[in-house]
């Protein structure tokens, strides 16, 4: 069963919110990172000092490859050990791992930084803050890495704060770990977990959110030429687009000091501003709240199925996605798919809906439904099982998503070389008027058919503002 580490402790929602710290669901991949740059105005007791041990750490680090001309093996060693950093334990954010413990940044990347730091630092820019902006123009750093380096270097503040909301609930449940030589008292939840204040917390660090980066050179109409004959466009448009790479942007950040220099200080003059969990614009928060008003309000009974078999599993996780195709088109969930300002949340949000709704039948039928650990970047999003041979593959997609054809026809293969107790299941979520792709698809399953192939059943369910009804094709 789905739970927020509030239901792990014991305590109610409302009494662990009121402690600020991230209310997370427990085994379930999180959007939320650790910002270094929200740690610079916290008035946490135990995150006071938190930002400027994180630029003490960078500043040495620097300070060792500014010096490495005097002894370049040993210090160029010493920085690359301190550069590399191990993924911190019992942390749950980010995309979820096939483990939660392993390298954040390994040796190899860790040279690639001293490589780059070190010209940088040539350049005559040696502020700890190019640290926090290295996953602009580093390959294979992203805000994962970003959050695992800064949890790593701040994990004492994370524990002892951890310690003091533990203390402030009554907490009982507790397991004793060792770091630096103090032992601290975590919840526990098969696996020790740290507990992180919602402040320091953001989807996407403020590092990554360039909008009006062009204002970089906006002063210097040469330096803006030069820049924009290397990227071919701005650098907003660029970045946006994806159209440059980050090979690319390195090297005119290192070619361009004055273009670095003042990335940097547009940066410091960014405000430290966090996720707004109230209002929860990416669904990130209330998509479990949800599902348990919807399946409770709108109870829903598999007993006409019992007892559950072999034979009829199939038939039972149709009859929960059509479910969930009713509480959306006839009961309202629809309208959640929407911000209050009418965006579309991401695909993720309706994905984790229909995890916690069908986790409650699930529950309730002795079914197991895992999310798998590639959701939302692999070919499946859930699988059910019903003992050992019995399982369905679910995938849940808008009818804008451009991978909407090949995402099927990559299952059709699974499917196809899978035994016949395996099955497969895709929903459609439709939110424009534009049927171009589902008509597509559809033919693509009817092709298949006529040739007489096993094919997945395809669920087209109405999400638009204005609903109509669903059908299984």
């Amino acid at each position: 069963m789905v739970k927020k580490i509030s239901d792990v402790l014991g305590v109610s929602e409302e009494e662990f919110n009121q402690t600020g710290a991230f209310n997370i669901v427990v085994g379930l991949d999180s959007l939320f990172h650790i910002d270094p740059y929200l740690l610079k105005n916290s008035k946490i007791p135990e995150f006071k000092s938190a930002y400027k041990k994180f630029h003490y750490y960078f500043r040495n680090i620097i300070k060792l490859l500014d010096d490495t001309s005097n002894n370049k093996a040993r210090l160029w060693r010493e920085a690359v050990k301190r550069l590399t950093f191990k993924e911190v334990s019992y942390i749950n954010l980010g995309y979820s791992k096939k483990s939660n413990v392993g390298n954040a940044i390994g040796p190899k990347l860790a040279k690639v930084l001293c490589n780059s730091a070190s010209e940088i630092i040539k350049s005559g820019i040696k502020d700890p803050v190019i640290f926090e902006l290295v996953g602009l123009f580093e390959e294979k750093i992203g805000p994962d890495r970003i959050s695992d380096m800064t949890g790593r270097i701040i994990l004492e503040n994370l524990l002892e704060y951890t310690q003091r909301i533990l203390s402030e609930l009554k907490i009982n449940k507790t397991r004793k770990i060792q770091f630096n030589s103090k032992e601290f008292l975590l919840p526990l939840h098969k696996e020790p977990i740290v507990l992180l204040p919602m402040e320091i917390l953001s989807p996407l660090p403020v590092a990554y959110s360039w909008e009006d980066i062009d204002r970089v050179c906006a002063y210097n109409e040469a330096l803006r030429n030069r820049v924009n004959q290397i990227i071919g466009d701005s650098w907003k448009d660029a970045t946006n687009r994806k159209k440059v790479s980050k090979r690319t942007l390195k090297q005119l950040l290192i070619n361009e000091p004055e273009v670095l220099k003042d990335l940097i200080s547009l940066y410091k003059e960014k405000p430290a501003k966090g996720y707004d969990f109230v209002r929860d614009p990416l669904g990130e928060t209330k998509w479990l709240d949800l599902s348990k008003e919807y399946t409770n309000k709108y109870y829903y009974s598999l007993d006409a199925f019992k007892p559950l078999s072999h034979k009829n599993i199939t038939d039972v996780i149709i009859a929960i996605c059509n479910k969930y195709s009713d509480l959306i088109e006839n009961n309202g969930l629809f309208k959640f798919f929407y911000t209050d300002r009418f965006e579309l949340r991401h695909e993720r949000f309706p994905q984790l809906l229909f995890f916690g709704i069908a986790d409650s039948y699930c529950a309730a039928n002795n079914l197991d439904i895992n999310r798998e650990p590639n959701a939302g970047r692999g070919s499946v999003d859930f699988k059910f099982s019903f003992g050992y041979d019995s399982r369905v593959n679910v995938e849940v997609k808008y009818s804008t998503n451009k991978r909407l054809l090949s995402g099927y026809t990559t299952q059709l293969k699974t499917y196809d070389k899978a035994e016949k107790t395996f099955y497969s299941i895709y929903m459609i979520l439709q939110v424009t008027n534009n049927e171009r792709a589902i008509k597509k698809l559809l033919k693509l399953k009817n092709d298949s058919i006529n040739r007489g192939e096993r094919t997945p059943e395809v669920i087209i369910v109405d999400a638009r503002y204005k609903k109509t009804a669903s059908k299984v094709e």
